[in-house]
């Protein structure tokens, strides 16, 4: 009888502990680690799909992304997006078991429009969408925004726009960019203790765009110190953006072999640019030529479906993808 109480009682603890994940409603974190609203472990692994300018409402390329096993897609938004269609592009991403993570591509490269992101976001109709779908989204406050950023001033600059986003109800969590396009590591690292605990949500992610070329320095080996220093530091890093090279020379090679094998043992997401078509001029990062699995090519077909270190063979969807419900 004692041994049936005690059952008893674990069963209405955990259900009580489960419950209460679900009513969070949004993804939490436990160190780096990211849990779904059901506290179900995860690692974002999905291409990034510029949405807003080929493919407005995501529903054609959603539905060939999910065939490959990704289990995220990094979604291209403007702040010329109206609530309407934020609302449609969020709800495409999960009905196909996608959690999609929606950044803004206004102020790439340009510091001087932080504030402009900052503003959109904080419309109240923009966060009554954002809010309707937490239980899924995470929120990329913008892409690569500026480019040489003083540390102080990007803490500075990213400490309002949490601050902000969270008086404006956002409980998602807040995906922030490296400055230096995206790839400025060193500043990101510094900066990421102080914009977590600036946060009382504790809900920040950390984005690293690895447009990292031999040319500029970036061997194998300064990959996988990078990202053992970003894990070692605890930080909760995901990489947002890589290809398979910057150009055509030999020197424009990116070590993305390194990359994805490197986070898949450290447990880093990662986020291929981009699903294609419609990069110019480099349209070898294209990963498809017409935007379905068929016309997966190169680099796009081994790093979503063919070797062991592909997406289609390391992606985990939770139960909520899978079920839009916790487990029992």
């Amino acid at each position: 009888m004692k041994l049936a109480a005690i059952l008893v009682i674990s069963f209405l603890l955990s259900s009580a502990q489960a419950a209460d994940q679900d009513a969070s409603g949004t993804f939490t974190l436990d160190g780096r680690q990211l849990l779904d609203a059901c506290g179900e472990p995860f690692v974002p692994m999905g291409p990034n799909r510029m949405v807003y300018w080929l493919d407005r409402t995501g529903l054609s390329s959603f539905s060939e992304i999910a065939k490959t096993g990704a289990n995220t897609v990094r979604i291209v938004w403007t702040t010329e997006g109206k609530p309407a269609e934020l609302n449609a592009v969020l709800k495409n991403a999960f009905k196909q078991q996608l959690f999609p993570i929606i950044e803004l591509h206004d102020a790439t490269g340009d510091w001087s429009k932080l504030d402009l992101l900052i503003n959109y976001w904080t419309q109240p109709e923009i966060a009554a969408t954002i809010a309707k779908h937490q239980r899924y989204t995470i929120v990329n406050i913008g892409n690569e925004v500026g480019d040489k950023v003083p540390l102080d001033e990007y803490t500075k600059g990213y400490v309002r726009a949490i601050t902000r986003l969270r008086e404006a109800g956002y409980r998602v969590p807040l995906m922030i960019d490296a400055p230096g396009w995206g790839k400025d590591i060193d500043t990101l690292q510094a900066a990421g203790p102080a914009l977590m605990a600036a946060d009382p949500q504790k809900n920040i992610l950390l984005s690293v765009h690895m447009w990292w070329p031999k040319m500029w320095g970036y061997d194998d080996a300064r990959v996988r110190a990078e990202l053992q220093e970003s894990v070692d530091a605890g930080l909760p890093l995901i990489i947002g953006e890589f290809g398979d090279r910057w150009d055509d020379s030999e020197g424009g090679a990116i070590p993305y072999r390194t990359i994805i094998k490197t986070a898949l043992e450290l447990d880093i997401g990662f986020l291929p640019w981009s699903w294609g078509p419609g990069n110019k001029p480099q349209k070898h990062l294209d990963m498809s030529d017409d935007g379905t699995v068929e016309g997966l090519t190169g680099w796009g077909r081994e790093v979503m479906l063919d070797e062991t270190y592909a997406i289609a063979r390391n992606a985990k969807r939770t139960h909520l993808q899978t079920t839009g419900e916790c487990a029992p």
